[in-house]
């Protein structure tokens, strides 16, 4: 089945919550698409008859008469550090809840199948290639719970320690809030935030295969 671009942007809506995830008009049917973070790791040709852009915002004129599809929000909900269901299926999470703090969905806790955080910690570099930074819990008897969030405060580190968190999952390290983690025992991981958006482009990629298994994708990504 080789998509149209309407057809992509539907699927990108339902998936991911977009309102107009079509950016520009294009060539309608798609065989070869190609996914990038940004217009700036992109190739000048890109062989490809679209594009999908997480920021599509500077695209301009550029790639002329190349359809242009761009989610960014509903992206960095579904696909990075917030509530990455996806993420929690890959590495066998159990027991997944939502957190929500002052209103807003902010990510998810959840058990995972290791039971140290060594392990724990091998598992997330093996399936997301490592980490920025991190340093492990407090000892003790509990088994570990984690929440992977999109924000680090100390608010919403003491909202998940309450909550019997023991390790935080977020993409970048706060040092305003470290300090109380520290103070409450919590590990934090640092995923990285271009880390875990690569790892996000690189699953919709493989779902949108899936979903459409005449289309051919390919990542663009400049290295760090």
């Amino acid at each position: 089945m080789t998509p149209t671009l309407h057809e992509l942007a539907d699927w990108l809506r339902a998936e991911l919550g977009e309102q107009q995830p079509l950016k520009r008009e294009g060539r309608q049917t798609v065989r070869r698409l190609a996914l990038a973070l940004e217009p700036a790791d992109l190739p000048p040709t890109p062989a490809a008859d679209a594009l999908f852009l997480h920021r599509s915002l500077r695209v301009g004129e550029r790639w002329s008469g190349l359809g242009v599809l761009g989610v960014h929000d509903g992206f960095d909900l579904a696909l990075t550090t917030g509530p990455n269901y996806r993420l929690a299926h890959a590495l066998g999470w159990r027991d997944v809840r939502k957190v929500v703090w002052r209103g807003e969905l902010k990510g998810i806790t959840a058990t995972p199948p290791q039971d140290s955080w060594t392990g724990l910690r091998a598992a997330l570099h093996a399936e997301l290639g490592g980490e920025d930074s991190s340093w492990p819990p407090a000892p003790s008897p509990e088994p570990l719970r984690l929440a992977l969030i999109n924000a680090m405060s100390p608010g919403l580190i003491e909202h998940t320690a309450d909550g019997g968190v023991r390790v935080y999952l977020t993409g970048q390290l706060r040092p305003s809030a470290a300090a109380a983690a520290h103070a409450r025992g919590l590990s934090v991981i640092a995923l990285g935030h271009r880390r875990t958006e690569q790892w996000g482009l690189r699953r919709l990629a493989d779902e949108l295969r899936a979903a459409f298994p005449g289309l051919r994708t390919e990542i663009h990504a400049q290295a760090d």
